[in-house]
């Protein structure tokens, strides 16, 4: 198994790429909008950052190699079909890096390049963000106009209480399929934790999903 395995993880279902790609690209920005100002030109308005886009090339094998962890494409193209068809939230995990996204994928493209059989796949992903119920608010004068909509982000927050022998590594395994420093070092900060390797069971702790 390779110390750096790309995961995509849905409920309880985990699927891992039985060929680790040789790379991955993630694309982020900010949202830019240029407005002419009367007498001065135009003038550039900076917005929030966007969604990050994922682009991966990977290879399914239909031979043996001792490189990869199956033979058999098929289940793997169902799979992803699947996902895609039914616009599956996943989370996309590349083990050994931040990488931990939530995700939908956007994109699926594979075929036969070098007439061994193998399976050459690229697909893109797009992280994804939970919005609450729209709500709409109008003024009671029939003149006023209405106002836009405010679109709110959700955010659930679950109690936990820590046990004899839990880590915050362990926890955000748990939760958040990462128990990297970065990611547990975040949740004490959350919790007011000073010292992350220092939990005290019995104690509750909350768990925010997703992590701020």
């Amino acid at each position: 198994m390779t110390d750096r395995p790309f995961i995509f993880r849905k409920d309880n279902l985990e699927m891992v790429l039985p060929v680790t790609p040789s790379s991955y690209q993630v694309e982020k920005g900010i949202n830019i909008e240029v407005v002419n100002i009367h007498e001065l030109g135009d003038a550039i308005m900076t917005g929030y950052g966007t969604l990050a886009t994922i682009k991966i090339d990977f290879l399914l094998p239909t031979r043996e190699y001792p490189f990869s962890l199956s033979s058999d494409p098929e289940p793997y193209i169902t799979q992803i079909e699947s996902w895609l068809k039914e616009r599956d939230r996943l989370r996309f995990i590349v083990g050994g890096t931040q990488i931990n996204i939530p995700v939908i994928i956007e994109h699926l493209n594979y075929g036969e390049q070098d007439g061994t059989n193998d399976i050459y796949a690229s697909i893109v992903l797009r992280e994804y963000r939970d919005l609450a119920t729209v709500q709409v608010q109008t003024s009671p004068a029939a003149s006023a106009p209405r106002e836009s909509p405010t679109a709110v982000l959700s955010q659930t927050v679950e109690n936990y209480l820590i046990k004899p022998g839990d880590t915050l590594s362990g926890i955000c395994r748990k939760y958040y399929g990462d128990g990297s420093a970065a990611v547990y070092k975040k949740l004490a900060a959350y919790n007011d934790i000073k010292n992350p390797h220092l939990i005290i069971a019995g104690k509750t702790i909350k768990i925010p999903k997703p992590m701020p």
